[in-house]
């Protein structure tokens, strides 16, 4: 028998061209797709954690001992005697010497057992002596030409009689001098006509 030139399957050719019209379509159909929508959703992304602080914030100082001063010393006080630690002199240049300190109150006796209870401390109070510091508010005053200073030497227990130049050295940690620590040392400031006149440390037991 003979063959034919070219001859082969009469079936071949038209499920070949059915197989590649299916490739086609569905290719077409799939840039179709593409071009006028997404096929697939975009991953969502959450946005990043925002840090967590516990309590409520407010740029008011805190009430409490440990809270952060308020950046603008205030001067809001009459005159009189006042218990206070002493932040920072600064000034002096073209006026008058600026003491910045933090207010406080000192009891002694009956009043000191009935604060100390009031805040849940041990009553009755070690060495009849309490203080009580908690508000972090910052007050500053000028401090007055003739201002008198008297502190207390380590070692001991009696006023001596100081100047203002050692005493604004000794409250910035700007020299060495025999003033006590002044991160704990108390001090009594009496103010006249808008002017600290006195400083006097607080001895304590």
């Amino acid at each position: 028998m003979s063959h034919q030139p070219g001859g082969g399957n009469p079936n071949r050719t038209p499920i070949t061209l059915i197989v590649a019209l299916v490739i086609v379509l569905a290719f077409g159909g799939g840039y179709l797709l593409a071009k006028n929508g997404k096929t697939t959703a975009e991953p969502s992304v959450s946005p990043a954690p925002s840090a967590h602080h516990s309590g409520s914030h407010s740029p008011k100082p805190s009430t409490s001992a440990s809270g952060s001063p308020s950046p603008a010393p205030a001067g809001d006080l009459k005159d009189g005697r006042y218990f206070v630690y002493a932040k920072a002199v600064e000034g002096g240049q073209d006026g008058p010497l600026l003491l910045t300190f933090d207010l406080a109150y000192f009891y002694t006796g009956a009043e000191a057992d009935t604060q100390a209870a009031a805040h849940g401390d041990e009553v009755p109070v070690p060495n009849d002596v309490y203080i009580v510091n908690d508000n972090a508010k910052l007050r500053q005053y000028p401090i007055a030409s003739t201002a008198t200073v008297k502190y207390i030497p380590p070692g001991v227990s009696a006023l001596k009689k100081g100047d203002i130049g050692a005493f604004q050295q000794a409250v910035n940690a700007t020299a060495p001098t025999d003033y006590p620590d002044m991160r704990y040392a108390p001090w009594w400031i009496v103010i006249t006509n808008g002017e600290i006149t006195s400083i006097t440390q607080q001895f304590l037991p």
